[in-house]
């Protein structure tokens, strides 16, 4: 059977690693939406109090969040159909 375009046909390991790094991609843009946030930038306060205030905006981050796990999951996609590796 091909196992060509269609994921859903996709073996289970590379479901699964495919879920996993759409996680990992999810929370490295989470990471880098922090860092390019003016949050991070404010000086003089407790880094762990601004990380719980700037998680209360969510339009801050979940921009970041999106971008990092959607190019993560195509590029998953992208290469699982160059190497042929179904």
């Amino acid at each position: 059977m091909d196992r060509g375009l269609n994921p859903l046909i996709w073996k289970r390991q590379h479901l699964v690693t495919w879920a996993l790094l759409i996680v990992v991609g999810g929370v490295a843009g989470m990471v880098f939406g922090w860092f390019v946030s003016p949050f991070s930038e404010l000086e003089g306060s407790d880094t762990r109090t601004m990380i719980a205030a700037w998680l209360h905006y969510p339009v801050t981050y979940w921009p970041y969040v999106l971008a990092g796990a959607v190019t993560a999951g195509l590029a998953y996609y992208a290469a699982d159909l160059l190497t042929g590796a179904r």
